[in-house]
């Protein structure tokens, strides 16, 4: 039995849009395909470009730091010689005893520490800085109380500008009380750049409290 036209056509567009339908899928195969190809290739891309920054950072690091290098060779050791140091630390005139409530009675010290050099002048000196308090009156255990601080520590309590061009620490009375009205404040610093220790003191009075 032959097959009518009818038949024959719907066969012939079944075909065809299978073939059609496997030709759209190959392509988009092939698309998705190349649409990986070109994300791998651009990240590929990327990461090189990242390494060429980094090798290019770390070249100039080594260029100035040889550069440093050589520049300190030149100048030889003799070069600290040149620069502003400290020679000397000097205590505040208002160092003393502060009234940190407001009521009767000293409730610790206040000391100023100026680093200065070999003319007197302020030197702005990073260092560690250890504050003792002494209670001359106890003769068998005079010390009073003894504060530390890093040189990080230390420079939060730097202050400048105008008048003002001292270390500025406040160290509160801690389990034991001064008994008399007069105290010694000795202040040790170490300065940071050339690791010399230099020492002050200073008898102060002061209010005792209640």
């Amino acid at each position: 039995m032959k097959p009518q036209p009818n038949s024959r056509w719907s066969f012939l567009l079944a075909l065809g849009g299978s073939v059609l339908l496997v030709v759209f899928v190959g392509c988009a195969n092939k698309g998705a395909q190349l649409t990986e190809a070109q994300r791998q290739n651009l990240e590929l891309r990327q990461q090189l470009r990242q390494s060429q920054q980094t090798i290019e950072t770390q070249q100039d690091t080594i260029r100035r730091q040889a550069e440093q290098i050589d520049n300190l060779s030149e100048l030889g050791p003799e070069r600290l010689d040149v620069l502003f140091k400290v020679q000397r630390i000097k205590l505040g005139r208002y160092s003393g005893g502060t009234n940190l409530d407001e009521k009767p009675g000293d409730d610790g010290i206040r000391v100023y520490i100026t680093p200065q050099d070999e003319a007197g002048r302020t030197v702005t000196a990073a260092g560690s800085i250890e504050v003792n308090v002494f209670d001359l009156a106890k003769t068998s255990e005079p010390l009073l109380m003894s504060y530390s601080f890093s040189p990080e520590q230390a420079r939060q309590y730097w202050q400048a500008g105008g008048l003002a061009n001292h270390y500025n620490i406040t160290c509160p009375w801690k389990d034991t009380l001064p008994s008399s009205n007069e105290i010694t404040i000795r202040v040790k610093f170490i300065d940071y750049l050339t690791g010399q220790s230099f020492t002050a003191t200073k008898q102060c009075r002061i209010r005792p409290p209640e």
